[in-house]
């Protein structure tokens, strides 16, 4: 009754489609073929439509089932072809296919791959389908749905859901949802309700965890409220909470904000110590601030130490396109060269062709200083990494150097 009740009146829950061509009725499977060769063969395949196939041809197998990777790319890439009709024909004979599995679990993954395909109201549709399918909602598939609406921006839809479903399907809202319902707040400049919120949290039932105190940490980073960020910090220590990387890059980055770049990349060794390592934002935080306040050397100190740290399992952080670019600038304006073009071959090792502007700097700079030949190996080299208009855009800036 009360699932009856909830499709009749929530305006977050919608109608079920018609049927159309794309329904499940008619999304047949086609013959079936060995699950490794399907799999090989969607991993490789480009066609939008004969991937479809492919996949609807290994759906007879528990192992492909089990294969979320392969789910999560194949949807990927139909949304990517804009081919909403595929995903609908995919993921819709997932719900009535007699092979699939008929859980509550299932029916989540293909609930957030709809959302992953921005297609919100078929996620909304399969989580009133659970129920249908036999399978009790619980808090699992709630969090899916508002993490849903909370990727969409529909805050409007995600508070409605979060009042009204509990009371209706008597699901009780555990942490995760919590933390979704936190986040919405923050997202939508509601910081101090989301602060009121986690302090009520325990009254609920609810303890808060360190997520918990992150999301609205950030919130206050944000916002630029250094009472209220320094509030939830002394927070988490007092609750014996133990910080995460997310804890500390809010600490480097308030920091960092306030010009005490030197103060924020100690807390670098702070983190190791405790076990904790430092990841890519740790880093480009820090080497953004330190570049910004023209201090280069110490960017490429950080930017030296990204390269060689290890984790204990080996693994180590790699440095994204954007840090070689705020790197590349920064020493060009301080007429570094040496390292600049270091940082350029970086770059271009990476398949990379930086900002024309910031290599034209460090060409210019190398000439300037009759490093000749250097520069005129830069400009080969962007040469032959150049494809389709940026070639002939690159050649009108190759015929303002004085080579």
């Amino acid at each position: 009754m009360a699932a009856a009740a909830l499709r009749r009146n929530a305006r977050f829950l919608l109608p079920r489609p018609r049927s159309s061509s794309l329904s499940t009725a008619s999304s047949e499977a086609k013959p079936s073929i060995s699950v490794s060769r399907a799999k090989s063969a969607i991993r490789a395949e480009s066609d939008p439509d004969r991937l479809a196939d492919l996949f609807l041809s290994a759906t007879h197998s528990p192992a492909f089932h089990g294969d979320r990777p392969l789910y999560r790319l194949s949807i990927r890439r139909l949304a990517a072809a804009r081919r909403p009709d595929l995903i609908e024909r995919l993921l819709e004979h997932q719900k009535s296919d007699p092979a699939a599995p008929k859980s509550e679990g299932f029916l989540i993954r293909l609930l957030s791959l709809y959302s992953d395909a921005g297609m919100l109201d078929h996620a909304v549709r399969t989580f009133d389908h659970i129920a249908s399918a036999g399978c009790p909602r619980s808090e699992r598939s709630l969090c899916a749905l508002l993490s849903a609406f909370l990727r969409h921006g529909r805050l409007d839809r995600l508070h409605e859901a979060f009042d009204r479903v509990p009371k209706e399907l008597g699901i009780a809202p555990g942490i995760s949802c919590y933390n979704v319902l936190l986040d919405a707040l923050c997202s939508g400049g509601e910081v101090h309700k989301a602060h009121k919120l986690l302090e009520e949290m325990p009254e609920k039932g609810v303890n808060p965890d360190i997520i918990s105190y992150n999301t609205v940490l950030s919130g206050f980073l944000k916002k630029g409220d250094e009472t209220g960020f320094e509030g939830v910090l002394k927070k988490i220590t007092k609750e014996g909470l133990s910080p995460n990387v997310v804890t500390y890059n809010c600490r480097i980055s308030e920091l960092c904000g306030k010009g005490k770049n030197s103060e924020a990349e100690e807390l670098l060794d702070v983190m190791i110590s405790k076990g904790v390592y430092p990841n890519r934002l740790s880093f480009n935080t820090l080497i953004d601030a330190f570049s910004k306040e023209g201090d280069v050397d110490s960017a490429m100190r950080v930017f030296k130490r990204m390269q060689d740290m290890k984790r204990d399992d080996g693994s180590g952080v790699s440095p994204n396109f954007e840090v070689y670019i705020v790197l590349l600038r920064g020493l060009v304006g301080k007429g570094k060269f040496g390292p600049g073009v270091e940082v350029f071959k970086e770059c271009l090792e990476r398949k990379w062709a930086p900002p024309f502007e910031a290599v034209k700097g460090l060409v210019d700079g190398l000439i300037e200083n009759s490093q000749v030949d250097e520069a005129k190996d830069i400009v080969a080299k962007m040469r032959k990494v150049l494809k389709g208009d940026a070639v002939d855009a690159w050649k009108k800036v190759e015929g303002e150097f004085a080579l």
